[in-house]
């Protein structure tokens, strides 16, 4: 088993790899700015596509190498083809769970130590190639003695030490951008960061998630999210239920299976305004890697949405939620004073404060939302409109403080908006969200108490941590 601490010469290293990778890349963006606003070469759009394309394998061989934190967040990337470079989406989305895993050897010591127990003498069949592998852990397909079939997914030995170590390779990093660049502070995504790794490292905690959120959806037929084992569940080790299913982001076979994007992507918004609206705790990660769709068939008359890998999940405190859900009608209703109201309640705060000083802000977001009206994606064109106003607003007028639940439902909505554009879903975001503002319930019976849960085993061993698939890494 690997030490979970790093030398000093490794953590040197990373620093000095991640600080290099991403300073260059910045560096790259700044000199081809320079020839498109001073030179105007007419193949200016052949240079963007080429540095785009070397930034990018230069990001994605970095993450390989270092994996940890690093890779995480390049996953992340990955997934936003609503504003970025397709060089970027094509190349990075590859780590969504085609890393490179570890070897077999080292996943066997994992589990037996983990299980106290001789692999055979817990499972009937174990495949050594893994199903999936990303930036914590990787995921085995297996088969119990009793004949059920589980995915069993293993952390990696080494992946706490490094975690720590690009965190605060991160401090470093971004507290340089923000002194370059003094629009950008981005230490709240960095504090976020340090409070849910540890969590994602416990999987204990992600089998907790699980069937909290399970149980919002328990009298639902088409969202799903696979039984927790419990009795072969550790820390370091989660077994659970084995789905089969297609990727959500394989378009092709989606349409082959003969099954509607615009209806996985109405479900999908679906189940996270039951989770953020009603419910108050979210999954906080849906990559394409952690979402399934199970055409009709095997006992099922609707298509069915799978959610995997619980790791990071969020609790919202119940006034912020409220603050939450006067956003969403005031943005509903197209009010911007509405807007700045809620979203100095929700704790935004500018150098001037007040409720004015919002106003501008909200006017911008107001915009977007009304081009969002009858898509599920933020056009890259819309984006990049909201990215030169709202720095300039905001220059004007600094947000000197940002809610840090904010930061994860940033993430959340960031990660939807790439996915509509990967399906080129067509939603009506009115009609979809409007029953959840309203309280009155989705439709087909989407809302679901907490208090109805799924069936659990009689036994469970006791929790180490407090509650925060196949499960994904």
């Amino acid at each position: 088993m690997a030490s979970d601490n790093l030398s000093i010469a490794e953590r040197v290293y990373r620093a000095r790899r991640i600080g290099m990778t991403f300073g260059r890349i910045y560096l790259g963006i700044k000199g081809q700015q320079f020839i498109e606003r001073r030179i105007r070469p007419l193949d200016m759009a052949r240079r963007w596509s080429e540095f785009n394309a070397e930034s990018a394998t230069a990001i994605y061989e970095t993450a390989i190498e270092l994996r940890g934190l690093i890779l995480k967040g390049c996953q992340y990337i990955g997934s936003r083809a609503d504003v970025l470079p397709p060089e970027y989406v094509e190349t990075l989305s590859l780590l969504q769970d085609r890393v490179p895993p570890k070897p077999f050897s080292s996943v066997r010591d994992s589990v037996e130590a983990e299980l106290g127990a001789p692999l055979e003498a817990i499972f009937e069949r174990f495949v050594e190639r893994p199903i999936a592998s990303a930036s914590l852990a990787q995921v085995h397909e297996a088969t119990l003695r009793d004949g059920r079939r589980v995915a069993v997914k293993v952390q990696y030995p080494d992946i706490g030490a490094l975690v720590r170590s690009d965190l605060s390779n991160l401090r470093v990093l971004f507290r340089a951008v923000g002194v370059i660049e003094r629009d950008f502070d981005l230490m709240p995504l960095v504090n976020e960061l340090a409070t849910q790794m540890p969590l994602e490292l416990d999987f204990v905690n992600e089998a907790h998630n699980a069937e909290r959120v399970a149980a919002f959806f328990a009298s639902r037929d088409d969202i799903h999210v696979p039984d927790v084992v419990w009795e072969y569940t550790t820390r370091k080790v989660l077994v659970m239920e084995f789905i089969d299913g297609i990727k959500i982001s394989d378009v092709a076979a989606l349409r082959d299976a003969n099954v509607p994007p615009d209806d996985v992507m109405k479900t999908l918004i679906e189940s996270y305004c039951e989770q953020i609206l009603r419910q108050g705790f979210f999954h906080a990660d849906p990559h394409p890697g952690n979402l399934l769709v199970q055409p009709p068939g095997e006992g099922r008359e609707r298509t069915r949405l799978v959610l995997l890998d619980f790791g990071l999940a969020k609790e919202l405190p119940p006034a912020f939620r409220k603050g939450i859900l006067e956003l969403a009608s005031a943005l509903l209703s197209g009010s911007a004073p509405g807007m700045a109201t809620a979203l100095h309640d929700l704790g935004f705060e500018t150098r001037e404060g007040g409720v004015e000083a919002l106003h501008d802000i909200a006017m911008v977001v107001l915009d977007v939302a009304v081009r969002l009206r009858q898509q599920s994606y933020l056009d890259p064109e819309v984006a990049r409109e909201a990215g030169d106003e709202l720095p300039r607003m905001i220059r004007e007028n600094p947000i000197v403080r940002v809610p840090s639940h904010v930061v994860l439902l940033g993430r959340v909505v960031a990660l939807l908006s790439g996915l509509g554009k990967t399906l080129d879903a067509k939603v009506d975001m009115l009609t979809t969200i409007l029953p959840y503002v309203a309280g009155l319930g989705a439709p087909q019976s989407a809302t679901q108490s907490a208090a109805q849960p799924k069936a659990k085993p009689a036994a469970r061993p006791a929790s180490p941590t407090a509650p925060a698939a196949p499960p994904q890494p």
